[in-house]
């Protein structure tokens, strides 16, 4: 099966789809999202209401399947979140937040940040081009490899260990997300080895 790294970014190439720099406001923060932990865990009374606000620098309001960052935060309509989930084959938290204009007005209610929960140790370090952090963690790459050695039946969505902002999805999950028209969805296939 061939894996693919899905871009945060979105489709830089167009305008009109929203996007955003911001981070989220209310119960959790952008770290929450990223770093591949049970979200419940740490609020174990429950998750305050989230926002997430749109900037006047980027002037895009189509609302699409999903919604670009730099933050690498995975913030999908409900539509597709549905559908990653019932592929996924892993522990998803779902967290929903409201779409707010760079005005501060509800621009929607449709979206949610998902989390997929852990990491699977599957880097191919000697085939890996990346610079690391002294606990490990991979800092910057300029290329990615898998080892097929330590993937064995991965779920459909999953985080790597040492570098819990990237998100692996299967070539399942990613036709699956196409094939339904979904959209501002960027992939690049991973090299594995």
């Amino acid at each position: 099966m061939k894996y693919f790294l899905f871009s945060t970014l979105g489709d830089t190439s167009n305008d009109d789809y929203c996007f955003t720099s911001d981070t989220p406001e209310g119960g959790i923060d952008s770290w929450d999202l990223i770093a591949g932990y049970r979200i419940s865990d740490e609020y174990p009374d429950g998750i305050e209401e989230v926002t997430l606000k749109l900037e006047d620098q980027f002037p895009g309001l189509v609302l699409a399947s999903y919604v670009g960052n730099p933050n690498q935060m995975l913030a999908f309509s409900k539509k597709a979140a549905d559908l990653i989930i019932s592929i996924a084959q892993s522990e998803i938290e779902v967290i929903p937040f409201t779409l707010l204009t760079p005005k501060g007005k509800v621009y929607s209610n449709d979206y949610v940040f998902i989390n997929p929960v852990g990491a699977i140790d599957c880097i191919n370090w000697k085939e890996t081009d990346c610079a690391r952090r002294k606990n490990g963690d991979v800092s910057s790459f300029d290329k990615l490899v898998l080892d097929k050695k330590k993937i064995d039946n991965p779920p459909h969505l999953f985080r790597l260990k040492h570098l819990t902002n990237a998100y692996i999805f299967s070539e399942v999950l990613t036709k699956s997300l196409l094939d339904e028209n979904h959209t501002n969805l960027i992939f690049s296939e991973i090299e594995m080895a």
